[in-house]
């Protein structure tokens, strides 16, 4: 049984390294050059009223001022680093009354490296005897979320902008907003929990079901906390497939972040490929 136990643990080491490596095919620690970085706003703003946009500014600019960036591994944070960073969290605080709530409380700091970074390997006690499971390689990450901070590949953030799948800032940030509800998991503030769980529960559920779908990352099946920051990604980036494959998530994140993306019968809006501010 002990033999089971720690080869199900290893197996869902394994599968966190998996997301953290979708794209992290290198580690980078060159600085990069301050004149090569500009501002950019987010290509979903088109799909944002008149009133969300001057919302999300306003996001946007309390995000700024309470939020301390940190350069890593050389990299120099640079205005246009913070603002771009800024404007796609705040994609997910734009709903009506969002103004109103703290904002990201559960990130106080902004840790950004100019590629993919190494963490110290993994020390993880196995039982009350102290016994651990000791992984001897660092890991590479593009993103993480912890106490207090979130860590950013600033190389995978422009990645998300120029339309790739993977958004890590989307994906972290949901992450914080999860943590706002110690008592639940995968469900952030201001969600209708009753809808939540049922839509939510059955997709995970199908996820799990199967492991290669063609919208959602494989990773969403590892816990409804990571279901729910891997839909937040897809919703952000891949509307139109996500619409097709999954119309009742679809929906129900339409309704919670108050956004109607770009669809096969909204071909009007634009998709997501990044522009410069």
């Amino acid at each position: 049984m002990v033999v089971a136990f720690i080869t199900a643990l290893l197996a869902a080491t394994v599968a966190v390294l998996v997301w953290r490596q979708r794209r992290a095919s290198r580690l980078d620690e060159e600085v990069l050059p301050q004149e090569t970085v500009t501002a950019q706003a987010p290509a979903q703003l088109d799909w944002l009223s008149a009133e969300q946009q001057a919302r999300w500014q306003q996001q946007t600019q309390r995000f700024l001022r309470e939020k301390r960036f940190i350069g890593c591994a050389g990299l120099q944070v640079t205005a246009a680093h913070r603002q771009t960073v800024a404007g796609l969290a705040c994609l997910l605080r734009v709903q009506a009354g969002a103004e109103a709530q703290s904002l990201f409380p559960a990130a106080r700091e902004i840790l950004l490296y100019p590629d993919a970074f190494l963490v110290p390997p993994l020390h993880e006690a196995i039982s009350e005897d102290g016994l651990e499971l000791v992984d001897d390689h660092p890991d590479e990450r593009i993103g993480e979320h912890g106490p207090g901070q979130v860590v950013l590949s600033w190389a995978d953030v422009e990645a998300a902008l120029a339309g790739d799948g993977v958004n890590v800032v989307i994906h972290e940030f949901a992450h914080a907003l999860d943590s706002e509800n110690p008592n639940t998991e995968g469900a952030p503030p201001m969600a209708d929990y009753g809808e939540w769980s049922t839509v939510m529960g059955a997709e995970f559920a199908r996820l799990r079901r199967h492991r290669r779908p063609p919208v959602l990352d494989p990773y969403g099946a590892e816990s409804p906390a990571e279901f729910w920051c891997v839909a937040a990604e897809a919703f952000f980036q891949q509307p139109a497939a996500l619409a097709k494959h999954h119309a009742a998530l679809f929906a129900l994140l339409a309704r919670y972040f108050e956004i109607t993306p770009p669809t096969e019968t909204h071909p009007e809006r634009l998709a997501p490929t990044g522009t410069a501010a």
